[in-house]
């Protein structure tokens, strides 16, 4: 059924405890940003007990995964591309996943789409092994990663919207492995009476060659742009367009030109399934909505180093080790929230300037937000509401207002068990008065499952309707 995950000792899971706990303590610029000393010492203490006692890479995963939830920092976690080759394959190609596509609703599971003849798209899924959804939700919840109090970006990494897998394909089979039948799932179709019936567990590459021969595509990232009319829609699945040959500056300069030309007076922006990525495609969106230059103040510079210390470095990767020496680039924090870390002086108070282009968009802009946003999206989101370039409509963000810990970023890899955790380099300055708050959207949309189920776009009928 599955890949055997590697064994490890007691002296090999010590050591890699030792490891990301003292990389966690060097390194992150915001252990207490949303945690008090004495809950820092409480879940490393939890972490580590845990940690010692794991004979496995996957034991290793899930305490460490639990470990970077446990700081409250959305960029702190145990991502899974940046497994080991062995760990991330004992994450994803075993037969252990759920043969569906959900999306949890009002607090429950519906069915997006479904790779099991037994189950249908907009069915409701009651239980799962007995488990209802809100004890589904309770066990997973300390294994999910999001910024500060707010919980609405923990939960939609339970969700299939937007993504090929969520974390109920990666943590729940290792929470709550399926029997050697499968899954046992209480179900409800419509007003229909509950029903127990026994699903086959599968593989995602199984579960995805199904649901293409049904004519269901995996999500896709491509941007996609129309116009209907007076309106016109633009959806941006990611920003995360690193390194591929797609032109983001050329699909903005010739889509803003054709609304112009045809005289459109509305525009919706589809950002809802857009965790982040490049800043700068934001910023550049903006250019087209503003109607006069726009300021504001970015300040990711806190860290905690000069120089990673020499016995944790080995254990580092990242995409540029010039992040490992700051010499001679930091100042001293001596007041605020922050005081006794550093700033990086290349990264402070650096102020940025928007200004319109030429070919902006002059009517009604919409756009459309949700808990995924929560990187480069949330500052997209954040700063179309102060500025007032368009209207935000759906639910609250993800991201936080004590700004994101992030610009730089490296991955702890434990030698023993090969499990990696990311851990940001850097942190957004705040106030001590800067609230622990997401971003909530102009017009707040509260999703139905009954409407969900039906297929309705109640985020676009907010607007149309």
């Amino acid at each position: 059924m599955s890949a055997a995950a590697t064994t490890l000792t007691a002296e090999q899971a010590t050591t890699d405890a030792r490891i990301l706990v003292q990389t966690l303590r060097a390194l992150h610029p915001a252990l207490d940003k949303y945690n008090t000393a004495a809950e820092i010492n409480a879940f490393i203490r939890r972490f580590e007990k845990r940690a010692q006692t794991s004979r496995s890479s996957i034991d290793m995963y899930l305490a460490a995964t639990e470990l970077a939830a446990s700081v409250r920092c959305g960029h702190t976690r145990t991502n899974v591309l940046n497994q080991r080759d062995d760990v991330r394959h004992e994450l994803l190609d075993p037969e252990n996943k759920l043969p569906l596509r959900m999306a949890l609703v009002e607090g429950s599971w519906l069915v997006l789409a479904s790779a099991s003849p037994d189950v249908r798209s907009g069915d409701e899924i009651v239980s799962i092994d007995g488990n209802s959804s809100a004890q589904i939700v309770a066990r997973m919840l300390p294994y999910l990663r999001g910024d500060g109090a707010g919980n609405g970006n923990r939960l939609q990494q339970l969700s299939h919207e937007g993504v090929a897998y969520s974390m109920m394909d990666i943590v729940w089979p290792l929470l709550s492995p399926p029997a050697q039948a499968g899954y046992r799932l209480g179900i409800r179709r419509g007003d229909q009476a509950l029903r127990t019936i026994e699903v086959k567990a599968t593989s995602l590459a199984k579960r995805s060659a199904s649901l293409l021969a049904q004519g269901t595509a995996a999500p896709t990232p491509a941007w996609r742009f129309r116009i209907d009319g007076e309106r016109a829609t633009m959806v941006l699945p990611s920003f995360a367009l690193f390194g591929g040959s797609f032109n983001w500056q050329e699909f903005f300069a010739k889509n803003f030109v054709e609304l112009k030309r045809l005289k459109v007076t509305q525009l919706i922006i589809d950002i809802r399934a857009n965790e982040g990525g490049n800043d700068a495609i934001g910023t550049a969106l903006l250019s087209y909505l503003i109607r006069a230059p726009m300021t504001y103040v970015s300040d990711q510079s806190v860290t905690t180093y000069e120089r990673v210390p020499p016995d944790i470095a080995p254990f580092l990767q990242t995409w540029d080790r010039s992040f490992f020496d700051r010499s001679g680039m930091v100042d001293k924090i001596t007041t605020g929230p922050q005081a006794g870390r550093y700033r990086f002086r290349p990264k402070a108070s650096v102020v940025h300037t928007i200004m319109p282009q030429e070919d902006r968009f002059t009517g009604k802009t919409w756009l459309l937000v949700g808990p995924e946003n929560s990187s480069a999206t949330f500052l997209l989101a954040k700063l179309a509401k102060q500025s007032h370039a368009a209207t935000l409509v759906g639910q609250p963000t993800g991201g936080n207002l004590r700004g994101l810990n992030g610009g730089q970023l490296a991955w702890v890899v434990l030698p023993g068990s090969g499990v990696s955790v990311d851990i940001p380099l850097l942190a957004s300055g705040y106030d001590a008065d800067t609230p622990d708050a997401v971003i909530t959207p102009d017009v707040l949309v509260q999703r139905s499952f009954t409407l969900q189920a039906a297929g309705r776009d109640q985020e676009v009928e907010a607007i149309t309707n």
